[in-house]
């Protein structure tokens, strides 16, 4: 998938995010700095705009030097970590083998992926049980996902799994069960991201998950 520009801004608050993710804020440097900063980006909000987006910034802390108030990062962004993943995660091959039935979960989790953890959770359960159900269809298997108490429904993401794990093609199961065994904890935080209120799922929840996830993608990418 060709990578396209996310560091973008409609507002303050994200334009100084932006710049946190790229280590801008890893020394002090005051509000002059940053804003002119933003200027040459093309990013030119009102001072007291600014102003307000650095005093909230909850990643970042001040200190008064003189009559000049700076600004240094709490602590450092995962935003290499999340380039890194990236490039495996839209790879052009398991981009191209998704196809269209993956474009719009595909688009949305670009736009995401390191910027929500709740969306991203959400999304990466998303994919993976449709991927699922789409690799048993394809190879005229979807019944064995079917609910045999309740007619006409699928059994949950962990049985999907499970199953995925157990059936195999070929000789070879359409999950590896190593693979499959290290990607249930996805199902626990898409399900907190839709239905826990109270609960927001954090990136680096989602991060040590993500070697996994991919290479289940890929897996199951082979069979449709």
């Amino acid at each position: 998938m060709e990578k396209r520009n996310k560091k973008t801004a409609d507002s303050a608050p994200m334009a100084l995010q932006i710049l946190w993710e790229e280590g801008y804020f890893k020394n002090w440097i005051d509000r002059s700095k940053v804003e002119a900063h933003l200027s040459k980006r093309g990013n030119n909000f009102p001072e007291h705009n600014l102003r307000m987006a650095l005093a909230r910034a909850n990643f970042l802390t001040p200190r008064k030097n003189g009559n000049i108030i700076e600004y240094i990062q709490k602590k450092p962004p995962i935003s290499k970590e999340i380039d890194d993943i990236e490039s495996d995660l839209f790879d052009t091959i398991l981009i191209q083998r998704l196809g269209k039935s993956f474009e719009q979960e595909v688009a949305d989790l670009y736009l995401n992926f390191g910027r929500s953890g709740n969306c991203t959770a959400f999304l990466l359960r998303k994919i993976l049980e449709k991927l699922i159900y789409i690799a048993f269809a394809k190879n005229g298997m979807e019944s064995k996902l079917e609910d045999k108490a309740f007619l006409g429904r699928l059994v949950g993401l962990d049985a999907m799994i499970d199953t995925a794990a157990r059936e195999k093609l070929g000789g070879i199961p359409f999950l590896l069960p190593k693979t499959a065994q290290e990607i249930h904890g996805i199902k626990f935080l898409g399900d907190t991201s839709a239905h826990n209120p109270l609960t927001d799922v954090d990136m680096r929840t989602i991060l040590p998950q993500m070697p996994f996830i991919i290479t289940a993608y890929k897996e199951l990418a082979q069979r449709i």
